[in-house]
């Protein structure tokens, strides 16, 4: 007998064997027939029955939570690959984040900030650099809250042009304030208290009429609504201490009404006055006459707010002065 039909040691010849041990390795290569997503050149999926010698799984990834305005921590998935050569490579993609977070295709860590509120379906796909390539996917929910700022009530709601009112405004989100303007106008410097909902502000000087108030926070800028509401009074003259004057000027004439704080310029009949002064909360301008030819006309004081002028009745009127002839 030759040592080609020498009998191994379970029994049987040589041949046997050789059979048994394709039929083992047969076994095995049929118990990694997996189903796979494969995904083509125009986007579309389709599902195929491919021999993969490297299963590439990605781990589950819970639910995720976070808010608007503020950046979300770090999150990374993981896959397992028994691909050993080539070294396995893996490129990551992501559909359905919450708008303001990316994912790294090289690395799959996800960071951003959310920019809007909602439930955000995330389905996470790994590739590796298999031929054919080996893919693994992954669904979880992230939950954006809404961390918006949310103005409920502006008190006072009026103040004047000149402004400088203190205006406290109240609502939620206001956390980490960084802006408050009325319109488009700042209001520099505020203060918010720690429940952030409250922040005391200074009105800016701004024209006659009504703005939104706006906050901007971590969570975004408020949106507009009724309650934010402020309104710019318009300046205006009530009366004058002295309704007359000589046409050569000098005259102090005391200006009252409303919301004349601020004043920037003041004239009489067009022409301007080269002193005056705004007092007891803008409802008293002092102005000193300036020379006119004789004749009634219009007093104009201009603020932040806009112009009030006198009225008919109201106007101012030089007369020349009355010369007394001495008899001796």
């Amino acid at each position: 007998m030759t040592n080609s039909m020498k009998r191994n040691p379970r029994g049987g010849d040589a041949t046997r064997y050789v059979l048994y041990a394709l039929g083992v390795l047969v076994a095995i290569m049929a118990a990694v027939l997996v189903k796979t997503t494969v995904v083509d050149n125009n986007g579309l999926s389709r599902a195929n029955n491919l021999t993969s010698y490297n299963p590439l799984t990605v781990a589950p990834i819970a639910n995720q939570t976070g808010d608007t305005g503020i950046p979300v921590p770090p999150l990374a998935p993981t896959a397992t690959d028994s691909q050993v050569a080539p070294y396995p490579v893996i490129r990551w993609v992501a559909s359905g984040l919450p708008p303001g977070i990316t994912i790294s295709h090289t690395t799959g860590l996800m960071t951003g900030t959310p920019k809007m509120s909602g439930t955000f379906p995330v389905t996470i796909t790994a590739k590796d650099n298999a031929h054919p390539p080996t893919y693994g996917s992954t669904e979880f929910n992230w939950y954006i809250g809404d961390m918006a700022p949310v103005i409920t009530r502006v008190v006072p709601i009026v103040g004047q042009g000149a402004g400088g009112i203190k205006v406290v405004i109240t609502g939620r989100n206001f956390w980490d304030a960084s802006d408050v303007q009325f319109g488009n106008v700042d209001a520099g410097t505020i203060s918010v208290n720690r429940a952030g909902t409250r922040i005391a502000v200074f009105a800016p000087p701004q024209t006659a009429g009504t703005v939104d108030i706006s906050v901007t926070a971590v969570g975004g800028t408020s949106a507009p609504v009724t309650a934010d509401q402020f309104t710019y009074l318009p300046p205006t003259i009530f009366v004058l201490s002295t309704p007359t004057g000589p046409t050569s000027g000098g005259r102090r004439v005391r200006i009252s009404g409303i919301d004349l704080g601020g004043v920037t310029s003041l004239t009489f009949g067009g022409v301007p006055s080269e002193e005056f002064v705004s007092k007891n909360k803008g409802t008293v301008v002092t102005a000193v006459a300036p020379p006119e030819s004789a004749g009634t006309v219009v007093i104009a004081v201009t603020t932040p707010g806009g112009t009030a002028y006198t009225s008919s009745g109201d106007d101012y009127t030089y007369v020349v002065p009355t010369v007394t002839k001495t008899h001796r």
